[in-house]
């Protein structure tokens, strides 16, 4: 059975410089502290916008927090919890994007994958922990080849058109799939200007519309009528100070995460209050196509039940010893590749001596 203690750090500013881009680092560092608490298998999981520990056990939210340098009190706020199967559907779920702030993303892929080849050179993980988190990246890559996951619904853009009609001069900061929908439908009733990061990508503006260097946002904010931000980028694009001095301009952040800090006169997606029926029928496809994987995950642990294999216990055998070792090759202060490179080499030979003197007995039998 596992459980899972988790933080949504995107419900915290502060929360969300400290661990957000962190890389694999703070899977090993903030790894090795929860080790000193937990006994069980364990796996962290750290992406863009939450952290998550997903264990065989029960752990205490501040076990969590504590591990990450997080004010308990400070995190009360962010936590969440699943156990059983709910913390199985979970994870798929979690792996196919369609719980992220940028809905449908595929990046969280590779941030499952590390937080099972980190639990593995820490020791810390099992052969049904690490079969989940490996399948739920499988899972992923195969809804993301089958389907378009991340769609955006007319109705959105058709709401926007709606809240701008009487605005002459249209900002549209961003120049993703979202901003370049608005910006077409409208070009021609409007004067827009849409930002570019990247000042050589004027293919990215659709015909009709004004291209503008990123950095010259906040001028150009000031003399229109309305300004819609739709980045997919992790900061934000207006800062509260600028938002001050764009008082009585319309304010929509189509953005997730958010592109503007919290203010009075943001409408965001959640405040358009439109139907999403593109949307909707992914999640519906995607948490059917789960149902059908956690099933399969299920079968797996059956089998492994009912047929034991020498390769399985190896594993288990394998792991126990490296996060016995782990706290021993911490103190050797490795630099992070050859540290890697070690763990890999003690996991690779226990595994391999456990299987050869189990086969030894085996045909010593015979």
């Amino acid at each position: 059975m596992f459980f899972i203690t988790a933080l949504d750090f995107t419900q915290s500013a502060h929360l969300f410089e400290h661990l957000q881009n962190r890389g694999d680092d703070i899977l090993f560092n903030a790894g090795r502290r929860i080790m000193k608490s937990v006994r069980e298998p364990f796996s962290l999981i750290v992406t863009c916008d939450r952290t998550e520990l997903i264990a065989e056990t029960r752990v205490s939210p501040e076990v969590l927090e504590r591990s990450l340098s997080v004010s308990p009190i400070n995190a009360s706020g962010c936590r969440y919890s699943y156990e059983g199967e709910a913390a199985i559907e979970h994870i798929f779920l979690l792996s196919s994007g369609i719980l992220s702030p940028l809905f449908g993303e595929d990046t969280i892929q590779g941030q499952i994958r590390a937080a099972a080849d980190v639990s593995r050179l820490l020791g810390t993980s099992s052969p049904s922990l690490d079969r989940l988190l490996r399948q739920s990246v499988s899972f992923s890559r195969k809804i993301h080849s089958s389907m378009r996951v991340r769609v955006i619904d007319s109705t959105i853009i058709d709401e926007v058109s709606r809240l701008t009609a009487s605005c002459g001069k249209v900002l549209i900061i961003g120049s993703g799939e979202m901003a370049r929908m608005v910006a077409e439908k409208l070009k021609d009733s409007h004067q827009v200007t849409m930002t570019l990061r990247d000042e050589d990508k004027t293919y990215l503006v659709p015909d009709g519309a004004r291209p503008l260097s990123y950095e010259k946002r906040l001028e150009e904010a000031e003399v229109s009528d309305a300004i819609i931000s739709a980045s997919s980028g992790l900061y934000h694009t207006l800062t509260e100070g600028d938002l001050n001095l764009l008082r009585g301009k319309l304010l929509i952040d189509l953005a997730e995460p958010h592109d503007f800090p919290d203010y009075p006169s943001v409408m965001r997606l959640k405040d358009l209050d439109v139907e999403m029926p593109e949307r909707d029928e992914v999640v519906q496809k995607i948490f059917k196509e789960a149902e059908e994987e956690i099933k399969e995950y299920h079968a797996y642990l059956e089998r492994a039940d009912a047929f034991p294999s020498i390769d399985k216990e190896a594993t288990a055998v394998s792991y126990e010893a490296m996060r016995r070792l782990s706290s021993v090759i911490s103190s050797l202060s490795l630099p992070p590749e050859k540290e890697r490179a070690f763990r890999e080499s003690i996991l690779d030979s226990v595994h391999k001596a456990y299987i050869s003197d189990a086969m030894s007995r085996i045909n010593g039998k015979r």
